[in-house]
């Protein structure tokens, strides 16, 4: 192991000149997304990420509100003949997949749901990733696709009971800030297209936005949240995430929806594994190798986010996953 400085990029592109890896796997920060991502340029190594930044776009004639700075370097790297396969963890990445495989199974798509479970199995507080970046997403406006635009949502908006795999079941979802709705239309045709999520703890989530919404620091907000301790996910066995995906359209000209669902271990099943990751963590790493794994059999350059890949490379990854006992669930049926 090394460590390396990122904001000394030219330590860190003769680094990468010098060691030729197949691929740079950013899992810091979003906001350090675009300097990584020139040292890959500067040495011609393949890049990839599991988040964008998302700040607002100061473009008046964007389309989409949000910006995913990633795509400024899709010229660059195709002309360098090298990929950024970026928002390539679980959620966004391992969801965005299931879209397009739930989409290549219809022929006209009219609603995609990206549906989320993360449920820690008590009213205690625990964070299962960095908590200044989940108050920035709660603080985040959500947005929704329909009929060609992007629009801004309630937070937390829309409650919605959604079916999801045993052991889970019914649970009611809200609207999300995720990346997701920013990039899959771009890429995937379809008239409508929302992420939600199910939060145990969303009365929590709604008293952080009250916070933020008072004019209060988020700076300030997250001084007063306690910290992760290593091995405190151990305190949470029933810890549980889960993605589901469905999209609902029409086949040789009659309704049909299909879903895909994917529940991973619980925290008691991950504490086991002793990788010191925790229910949230362990799905992010585990989707990052595998798309990591998937990049050699990619054949078109320049920044890709998963909805791109083709149906190749979806299929070496689902496969993939059932390798390390994760289920991927399939269904499709009429809509009402």
């Amino acid at each position: 192991l090394q460590a390396l400085n990122i904001f000394d990029g030219k330590k860190l592109v003769d680094y990468l000149k010098r060691t030729k890896p197949g691929v740079v796997i950013n899992t810091s920060l979003p906001k350090f997304n675009s300097k990584i991502m020139q040292s890959c340029l500067e040495a011609r190594v393949n890049y990839l990420d599991t988040a964008s930044f998302w700040d607002l776009d100061k473009d008046p004639k964007a389309k989409v509100p949000y910006k995913m700075e990633q795509i400024d370097y899709h010229e660059k790297f195709k002309a360098k003949n090298i990929i950024g396969l970026i928002e390539a963890g679980v959620a966004p990445g391992l969801d965005n997949l299931l879209v397009a495989e739930c989409a290549s199974k219809l022929d006209e798509v009219n609603y995609i749901k990206i549906r989320m479970v993360e449920d820690t199995g008590s009213k205690e507080i625990f964070f299962s990733w960095n908590k200044d970046w989940l108050l920035d997403e709660i603080a985040s406006k959500p947005i929704i696709y329909e009929n060609g635009k992007w629009s801004f949502v309630p937070n937390f908006g829309a409650e919605e009971e959604f079916e999801f795999p045993a052991p889970i079941g019914k649970k009611k979802t809200y609207y999300f800030c995720q990346d997701e709705v920013g990039s899959i239309p771009q890429y995937i045709k379809t008239k409508k297209l929302d992420v939600k999520i199910h939060d145990n703890n969303i009365e929590v989530s709604r008293k952080l936005l009250t916070e933020i919404k008072s004019g209060k620091k988020l700076e300030d907000i997250s001084k007063e949240l306690p910290n992760s301790v290593p091995g405190e996910e151990r305190n949470f066995p029933k810890s549980i995430f889960a993605i589901s995906v469905e999209a609902i359209g029409k086949k040789s000209k009659k309704n049909k929806a299909i879903k895909y669902s994917i529940v991973f271990p619980n925290q008691e099943k991950i504490s086991k594994m002793n990788l010191g990751a925790n229910f949230i963590s362990y799905p992010t790493a585990l989707s990052a190798s595998l798309f990591a794994r998937a990049i050699p059999l990619i054949k078109q350059y320049g920044v890709l986010p998963p909805e791109a890949l083709n149906q190749r490379v979806r299929k070496f990854i689902l496969g993939e996953l059932s390798k390390y006992n994760i289920k991927v669930y399939r269904e499709s049926y009429i809509p009402k």
